[in-house]
C-alpha cells in the first residue's frame, strides 16, 4: 500500500538537530511577520464583513485569466480571505445573484487566457445564460477565442474581439501517448493487471496504440462532448449546427473573417467596448461603437463592479444564515496520507487522512444541515477511496445528507467516493463512471543488463520481492495479484450497487472501465440530474428539510501564517510548492502513478480525458 505522504519538491524532513534550527528559523520568521500579520487579519475580519460596493446600474466586471481554480487555494502571505481568488462555483453564484440584482445592470466578461475544464466552463456557462435570461446584457471579449473560450463567451448575446486578435475555433482533439516502444528500447517490461474490457490507463505502457474497446469509448465520448458544444454554440448564436459546424471545419482565423461569418459580433479594442458601454447607458452596446477613440478611455466611475467587491456580498449572504450546506471540494489525485500545507500556493492531491479531518469537523458542527461534495478528481489510490467513502458514510449516519456535485471530473475513484451519496449532480460534459482497477509494476531488469548491472536478491518467503523492479512477475505472484485486482474490483461495484440501487450485473454492464460523458451517466442511472452546484446544494437543503441555506466550503481559505502554525502543531514538515500551478502533466501523472502501485495499492484513475485544443 502506498506511503503516507506523497513525494513533493522539496520536502524538508528534519532531523532533530535540524528540527531546532528550523524552530529557531521559524519563530525570527514568526517576529518578523507578527505585526503585518496582525494588521492584516484585522483588515480580514473587517472586509468579510463587508458587503461590498456596488453602485446601481454597475456592469459585474469578471477577468478570467489563467488557471480557474475549482477548490479553494491556501498559503501566500497575504491573509485576507477575498484576495485569495475565487473557485469556479463562486463565479457562477456571482452571475446567479447579478442576474436578480437590481443594482447590476449587465455583465462585461474579459477572458484573457483562461484555463479550466469541460465541467467548469458549463458552470460558467450556465451563470451567463441566467443574466441573459433576465434580460440583462453580456458583452465577451477576447483577444483569442479558442473552442473552450468561445464555447463561454457564446453564452452572452455579444462577442467582442480586437481588430488584431485571433481566432483558433477548431474543434476538439484528444491525444494519448503510447510509451511500449520507447521502454522496449530501454528493456522496460509493464508488468500490467487491470479489471474491465475499457479500464484503458494501463494501455499506455504496453500497447503502440488504442485497443478497439478504448477506441470506441474514446468515439462516444467524444461525440457526446462535441454534440453537447455544437447544440449550445448553435443555440446562443441563432445558427444551426450545420453552420457553426462549418465555422469549426473552415476556421476563420482573422478577427474580419469572423464577424463577416457571424461568429463575433464586434471588432474593438476594450478601452472603446467599455467606453462604448459607458455611454449606452442601457442602450445598444455596439451602437457608436466606431465613433469611440482608441486609447482615450473615459474614466470608470461607477460604471462597473469587480468581481472581487462583488463577492464580499455574496460570502457575507452565506454567512449570514443560520442554517448552513457545507460544501467540501474534493478535488485532485486520490492518494494516501495527508495533504501538503502547500503554504506558498499549490497542492493538487486529495488526500484521506485530510479528508477525513474535514468530515469529522462537520459532523460535529451543529449548524451545517447537510453537506455537498463537489468531487473534481480523476481518481488515484484504491484504499484511499474506500477510507474517503467510508468517512462519506460516516456522515450519512450522523443524519446529515450528502449530495454530489461533479465538476470536469469524477472518475474511477472519483466516482468511488460519489457513490454512497443520497443524491449525485453532474454538468453534461462531466467525465465520470469509470469503474474498474489497475496496477502493477516496471520490470527493469532489462534495463540493468543493458547498461551491466547485476543484482542477488535473497529472500525468505516465495513471494518476498512480488512488488521488486528487479523481475517480473512470477506465476504465483501474479495469480495473487489478479485476485487482489479482481476482488477489489467486486468491492467497486458493491459499492456502486449499494449507493446507486442497482443489481451486481446492472453495476457491471456500466462499469468495466467505460468512461461516461454526464449526460451519458444519466441515462445509465450513474447520475440523478445534470445540472451545477446550485442544483446540488438545493437538493441538499431539501433533503435536509432547510430553507435558504449559507454555503460554507471546505477546506477553509487559510493564510501563511495559520498553515504554517498547524503544521508545527502537529510536528510535520513544510512542504514548498516552488513552481505553483506549474507542472509537467505526463512525469507528474507517471510519478503520482509509482507512489500509487510500489507497494502494491490498486489505482482507481480515468484513463487520459479529451482537452480542448
Amino acid at each position: 500500500m502506498p506511503e503516507s505522504e506523497e513525494p513533493s519538491v522539496p520536502s524538508l524532513n528534519p532531523s532533530p538537530h535540524a528540527a531546532s534550527t528550523r524552530t529557531l528559523l521559524v519563530l525570527s520568521l514568526l517576529g518578523a511577520l507578527v505585526f503585518a500579520g496582525s494588521v492584516a487579519a484585522a483588515v480580514a475580519v473587517f472586509t468579510w464583513e463587508d458587503g461590498g460596493d456596488v453602485p446601481d446600474g454597475s456592469f459585474l466586471d469578471i477577468t478570467l485569466r489563467g488557471e480557474v481554480p475549482e477548490a479553494p487555494r491556501a498559503g501566500g502571505f497575504v491573509l485576507e480571505p477575498e484576495d485569495f481568488p475565487p473557485v469556479v462555483t463562486e463565479i457562477a453564484e456571482a452571475l446567479r445573484d447579478a442576474a436578480t440584482d437590481e443594482r447590476i445592470e449587465g455583465v462585461y466578461l474579459n477572458l484573457d487566457g483562461p484555463a479550466m475544464g469541460w465541467g467548469a466552463i458549463q458552470e460558467l456557462r450556465d451563470g451567463l445564460l441566467a443574466v441573459r435570461a433576465a434580460d440583462k446584457p453580456c458583452v465577451a471579449y477576447s483577444e483569442t477565442y479558442t473552442t473552450n473560450s468561445y464555447y463561454l463567451a457564446s453564452a452572452c448575446q455579444t462577442v467582442v474581439m480586437p481588430p488584431g486578435g485571433i481566432g483558433l475555433i477548431t474543434g476538439l482533439a484528444s491525444t494519448t501517448t503510447y510509451y511500449a516502444g520507447t521502454l522496449e528500447h530501454l528493456g522496460v517490461d509493464a508488468e500490467m493487471e487491470h479489471v474491465g474490457d475499457f479500464k484503458s490507463a494501463v494501455e499506455p505502457f504496453e500497447r503502440s496504440g488504442p485497443s478497439e474497446a478504448a477506441a470506441q469509448a474514446k468515439d462516444e465520448m467524444l461525440d457526446s462532448l462535441w454534440s453537447q458544444w455544437l447544440g449550445a454554440v448553435a443555440s446562443s448564436r441563432g445558427q444551426t449546427e450545420a453552420e457553426v459546424q462549418a465555422w469549426v471545419d473552415r476556421p476563420a482565423m482573422s478577427p474580419t473573417r469572423a464577424l463577416e461569418r457571424g461568429i463575433v459580433d464586434a471588432l474593438a479594442f476594450p478601452e472603446q467596448l467599455r467606453s462604448q458601454i459607458r455611454r449606452a447607458g442601457g442602450g445598444d452596446y455596439l451602437a457608436s461603437l466606431s465613433e469611440v477613440v482608441p486609447g482615450r478611455e473615459e474614466e470608470a466611475g461607477d460604471d462597473f463592479t469587480s468581481l472581487k467587491e462583488y463577492l464580499k456580498g455574496v460570502r457575507r449572504k452565506n454567512s449570514e444564515r443560520d442554517a448552513k450546506v457545507a460544501v467540501v471540494h474534493a478535488a485532485g489525485t486520490i492518494v494516501s496520507g495527508r495533504s501538503d500545507n502547500a503554504l506558498f500556493g499549490g497542492g493538487t492531491n486529495l488526500a484521506d487522512k485530510t479528508f477525513a479531518d474535514w468530515m469529522e469537523e462537520i459532523r460535529d458542527d451543529e449548524q451545517i444541515s447537510a453537506v455537498v461534495l463537489r468531487v473534481d478528481s480523476p481518481g488515484g489510490s484504491g484504499l484511499a477511496s474506500d477510507m474517503m467513502w467510508h468517512q462519506v458514510r460516516l456522515t450519512q449516519d450522523a443524519g446529515k445528507p450528502v449530495v454530489v456535485s461533479m465538476a470536469n471530473y469524477a472518475a474511477s475513484g472519483g466516482y468511488y467516493i460519489s457513490a454512497p451519496a443520497d443524491w449525485i449532480v453532474a454538468q453534461p460534459a462531466t467525465l465520470t463512471g469509470s469503474i474498474g482497477v489497475f496496477g502493477g509494476k516496471m520490470d527493469l531488469s532489462g534495463t540493468y543488463e543493458k547498461v551491466g548491472m547485476t543484482q542477488s536478491t535473497q529472500k525468505r518467503g516465495a513471494e518476498a520481492d512480488m512488488f521488486s523492479p528487479n523481475a517480473g512477475f512470477s506465476d504465483g505472484a501474479r495469480t495473487v495479484y489478479r485476485e487482489f485486482l479482481s476482488d477489489f474490483y467486486d468491492t467497486f461495484l458493491d459499492r456502486v450497487g449499494s449507493g446507486r440501487g442497482m443489481e451486481r450485473e446492472e453495476t457491471h454492464a456500466v462499469a468495466q472501465g467505460r468512461v461516461w460523458t454526464g449526460a451519458q451517466a444519466a441515462e445509465r442511472g450513474l447520475v440523478d440530474a445534470l445540472g451545477g452546484l446550485d442544483v446540488a446544494v438545493a437538493k441538499a437543503a431539501e433533503l435536509a428539510d432547510v430553507a435558504d441555506p449559507g454555503i460554507v466550503r471546505w477546506p477553509p481559505r487559510k493564510g501563511f501564517l495559520e498553515l504554517l502554525m498547524e503544521d508545527l502543531g502537529r510536528g510535520g514538515s513544510v512542504e514548498i510548492s516552488l513552481l505553483p500551478g506549474v507542472e509537467l502533466t505526463e512525469v507528474r501523472d507517471l510519478m503520482v502513478l509509482e507512489h500509487i502501485l510500489r507497494k502494491g495499492d490498486v489505482a482507481a484513475l480515468v484513463p487520459g480525458a479529451p482537452l480542448f485544443q
